[in-house]
Parts: C-alpha cells; sequence; structure tokens
C-alpha cells in the first residue's frame, strides 16, 4: 500500500542534519554538498552516469521532440529535445527500506 508523503527534508535542514551527525560546521557540510551537486551535474553534463555505492546511479537522459499543448491556448507546439537526469535507487537501499517498514 503506498503512503503519501507528508514532509519533505529540504537542504538546509538536510545541511544541520548532517552538521548534528557528523559533528561538522554548517558551513563546511554546505561546501561539500554544493561540491557534490556542482560534480555530478558536471559529469552528466558531459554524458557519465555517475554511480554511488549503496544510493543510487545519476544518467542522462535525452527526450527527443514531442508534440504537446500549450493549455492556455490549446495550440499545438513541438516541445524541443532536452538533455534530463534519471536517478535509479541502488537495490541494497530499497531493501533496506523495505526492511524497516517490516
Amino acid at each position: 500500500q503506498l503512503k503519501i508523503v507528508k514532509d519533505m527534508m529540504n537542504k538546509r535542514e538536510l545541511i544541520y542534519s548532517i552538521a548534528e551527525q557528523t559533528g561538522y560546521t554548517q558551513s563546511a557540510v554546505r561546501k561539500v554538498l554544493n561540491t557534490f551537486i556542482d560534480t555530478v551535474f558536471n559529469e552528466v553534463k558531459s554524458e557519465n552516469k555517475v554511480r554511488i555505492g549503496g544510493l543510487g546511479v545519476f544518467s542522462p537522459v535525452l527526450q527527443k521532440s514531442r508534440p504537446v499543448r500549450n493549455p492556455q491556448t490549446m495550440e499545438p507546439i513541438m516541445l524541443a529535445p532536452r538533455t534530463t537526469i534519471k536517478f535509479r535507487t541502488a537495490d541494497d537501499l530499497v531493501r533496506k527500506l523495505n526492511n524497516q517498514e517490516k
């Protein structure tokens, strides 16, 4: 049975939580987290996958051009092709999550 997510941790709360757990300052954690995000972005932009053991894989995906409708005018238009990022969760993480729910 699916549960509705009622709350979400934002970046500031994540930084605070990591700082509390590690003893590092929030500014140091923020710098590491921002560097992590920038590194993943740059690798995916270079069409490389980023695999993080126990977490998952970030990979670039090219979406083809496709027809869509403008919701305000209902006029058909073509959406330009674009690259997006796909994240596939590590199987270990999913298993760990499901074992905790039992």
